[in-house]
């Protein structure tokens, strides 16, 4: 929240700008992480945090998915500091988690609309 002093008329008026920001979906915050240079133990932290907030069960087993292989990539990887942008692998797990995510933002609807109508929720006509 930014305060600011206004001054009209001699009467000092205040003015509050509150930025609650728009929530970024875990889907959005997949797609923002993958456009991202990061290490592998960052990015698995990364996908971890948007792992933990979903309760999309089809995006954990993809981010679940990514993260073992960023995992064995890692353990066998020499130079353990190099940063990677998730968006030039070539990892199928990878590109399926991007397209999962990408579709689900297509759709425009928020996480928990796209939960219920897997789940035969529809909304009234």
């Amino acid at each position: 929240m930014k305060a600011g002093i206004l001054p009209s008329n001699n009467i000092v008026m205040f003015s509050y700008q509150i930025n609650y920001g728009a929530r970024m979906s875990a889907y959005e915050d997949v797609v923002k992480i993958a456009a991202e240079f990061k290490t592998f133990p960052s990015l698995i932290t990364a996908l971890g945090k948007v792992r933990a907030k979903t309760e999309d069960s089809n995006l954990i087993a993809s981010i679940d998915a990514l993260i073992l292989e960023l995992q064995r990539g890692h353990a066998g990887a020499k130079n353990k500091s190099m940063p990677v942008c998730m968006e030039k692998f070539t990892l199928n797990e990878a590109k399926n988690l991007l397209t999962y995510c990408k579709r689900a933002i297509g759709t425009k609807k928020p996480e928990w609309q796209i939960l219920a109508e897997r789940h035969g929720w529809a909304p009234r006509t």
